[in-house]
Parts: C-alpha cells; sequence; structure tokens
C-alpha cells in the first residue's frame, strides 16, 4: 500500500511540475532476483533429471535346466546422454528427440545462468519442437523390459512364454481361472508333468476352472466335472452338456438328444476311434 502510495505522490508531482519521475531504482534488484529465479528452477529440474531409480526384478517362472527367468524393468530419466534404443518414454504422447534436447538444454541454461546467452538459451529451450509434451519431469522417464536367467538377458521362445504365464496363472490363488487353449505352444511333457497336476490340484481345493481346449489330455485326464460340446450339424450349432462319469452329453434345447461323451472326447479330441486304437496298437508294440 506504502509503494502504491509512493508511485501515485510520483505521477502527481510529474503532473504539476512538468518534469519526468526519476525511477525509485536502477533494475539491477529486479534483474539479479529474475536470474536467481531461473537458477532455483533449473536447479530443481536439474537434480531431477540426474536421480537414480531403482531396478525393478520380478520372478517369472522356472525353465526346468536352464534357469530360473526374471523380468527386470530398468527405469532411467533422460539426462541427454542416453542413446539406448531399447528405451521407450513412459508416457506415449512424449518422443524421444523433445525429450534429449530439453535435457541437454536444461544443463546449457544452469551453465549460462549469469552470462548475457541466458536469454538466447532459454528461447532456444522455447523453440524445441515438441517441448509443450514435456510440462513435467514424468515426460522424462524412459524404461526397457528384459528377461534374464543368471543374471544374464534371455528371450524366451513362443512356447517357453506359454509356459510361464500359464504357470503363473495356475499358481495365483483365486477362485476362478478362465484358460482359453493353454495347450497351444507347449509341449506335450509339460501338460502331463506340470499343467494337469496343478489343474488336478486346483480343483480339490474347490476352485472353480473354465478350459476351452483341443487337447485330451487337459479335456479328459483332468476328469471334468462339466464338459460343453459346440456341435455344427444342419441347423447350425447345438450345445451339449455332460461329463465322462455319466458318459452322455444332453443338448441344452432338447433333453431327448444325447451324445456318447466318450465316443466325441475320442473323435474330437483324438481323431476318432480307430486313430484312438491305431496309437495305442502302437505304442503297445513300442
Amino acid at each position: 500500500m506504502f509503494n502504491s502510495f509512493v508511485e501515485k505522490l510520483k505521477k502527481e508531482i510529474s503532473r504539476k511540475t512538468g518534469v519526468p519521475a526519476k525511477p525509485s531504482d536502477s533494475g539491477f534488484r529486479d534483474y539479479a532476483l529474475n536470474r536467481i529465479e531461473i537458477e532455483k528452477s533449473v536447479n530443481t529440474i536439474y537434480e531431477n533429471i540426474n536421480k537414480k531409480i531403482n531396478l525393478e526384478e520380478e520372478y517369472v517362472g522356472n525353465l526346468d535346466e536352464k534357469g530360473q527367468l526374471y523380468c527386470k524393468t530398468k527405469i532411467l530419466i533422460q539426462d541427454g546422454s542416453i542413446n539406448d534404443g531399447d528405451f521407450t518414454p513412459l508416457k506415449k504422447n512424449v518422443n524421444k528427440t523433445p525429450q534429449k534436447e530439453f535435457a541437454r538444454t536444461i544443463k546449457d541454461i544452469r551453465q549460462k545462468i549469469y552470462t548475457h546467452k541466458l536469454f538466447e538459451k532459454v528461447a532456444g529451450l522455447n523453440a524445441i519442437e515438441g517441448v509443450e509434451s514435456i510440462p513435467t519431469i514424468i515426460e522424462l522417464l524412459m524404461f526397457k523390459k528384459y528377461f534374464t536367467i543368471d543374471s544374464n538377458a534371455y528371450s524366451p521362445s513362443t512356447g517357453e512364454s506359454s509356459m510361464i504365464l500359464l504357470h503363473k496363472e495356475l499358481n495365483e490363488d483365486k477362485e476362478v481361472y478362465v484358460l482359453d487353449e493353454p495347450e497351444k505352444s507347449l509341449g506335450n511333457e509339460y501338460i502331463n508333468n506340470v499343467i494337469v497336476p496343478l489343474i488336478k490340484e486346483k480343483a480339490k481345493l474347490g476352485k472353480k476352472i473354465f478350459i476351452a481346449t483341443h487337447d485330451a489330455n487337459i479335456a479328459v485326464r483332468t476328469l471334468p466335472y462339466n464338459s460343453i460340446y459346440r456341435y455344427h450339424g444342419q441347423e447350425g450349432y447345438e450345445t451339449y452338456i455332460g461329463n465322462p462319469f455319466l458318459n452322455y452329453l444332453v443338448n441344452i434345447n432338447d433333453t431327448q438328444d444325447k451324445k456318447d461323451w466318450k465316443d466325441v472326447s475320442m473323435r474330437t479330441l483324438e481323431g476318432g476311434r480307430d486313430a484312438f486304437g491305431e496309437r495305442g496298437q502302437i505304442y503297445g508294440k513300442v
């Protein structure tokens, strides 16, 4: 209020005397305070850019003789020196080029705070294409995910990836499990030795498991409480429900329409009764 009074008094004196009022200060104080504020802001950004983020590690699964598989997530803050193409910006709307140019320009401004080139550098910062997509330090975050075995980088095959994801899903404690063709890309040995026992174990614990499958080991050896069979005939699709204990499947729209569970299973899952018998004869001769 006092400063306002002084300014009004100076204007009134100037008006009556016809002499322009003299400035109350040289402007150096405002100049210095402005530089100090810029320095504080730039230093805050610089400190955050140089922070280190701990590596995140998650156990994925066991690849038998190959060892334990881990998924690691490495997060870095772009400080202007990260050129690794495997790193991706955390935010989808941010590109790598403005990230890098922003960080480098901040470092440059920090070194030119008290020089005549300061405002030239600040103008350069504002001129970076896409700089508006970096309002916070979060937009400078970059990450990459990778797998390791014994701390060495490892790329799981398609089958190994399916095996790990399925094993992880079944190891989680849930009331309901939904598995869509879990046999895809998996070997029969793994299905027999790992997946089928896991499904049986969950069933014994009273868990509900819904499985869509073409694999006989899963569809038959897990002893399903209910089997759902979709049959396509001349009039379209029909749905049958039953189980191996009663050995029949009943049409949900016509209870008089029944099919033999064993016959349907052999035809649908095993390639037919003849194919099932022939395999038995061949295996019997081995």
